[in-house]
């Protein structure tokens, strides 16, 4: 079930700028990509394309991309329709095969500059 309305204020007010995503990424594999601070990116996957926007965090492990869970719904209300991008699209469906857990982690993913 996505989040009501009021929580969506527990974002940073650069979190989700014009209702668009962003990936953090840590600056050193920014720059071996050559990505800015708030440029558009598709990241692809065999199982689909998210379009989001980069936010250099240090606290990124170098060589991989985060985003964040919650956003990109196509249903409910007006307050959460459309906002963002769902990174289910991109997740390949998979399973850990000790826990039974759904495995996000490991999904590789193509950076495409937009």
């Amino acid at each position: 079930m996505p989040n009501p309305p009021f929580l969506k204020k527990t974002l940073f007010d650069n979190e989700l700028l014009k209702d668009v995503s962003f990936a953090e990424i840590n600056p050193k594999t920014a720059g071996e990509y050559h990505l800015k601070e708030g440029q558009m990116i598709s990241l692809e996957s065999p199982s689909g394309k998210v379009k989001v926007r980069v936010t250099l965090f240090e606290g990124a492990m170098p060589g991989m991309v985060y985003l964040p869970q919650g956003f990109g719904h196509s249903a409910y209300d007006e307050f959460l329709k459309g906002k963002g991008s769902n990174p289910n699209h991109i997740i390949h469906p998979s399973k850990d095969p000790v826990s039974g857990f759904p495995v996000w982690w490991n999904t590789p993913v193509r950076i495409i500059k937009a």
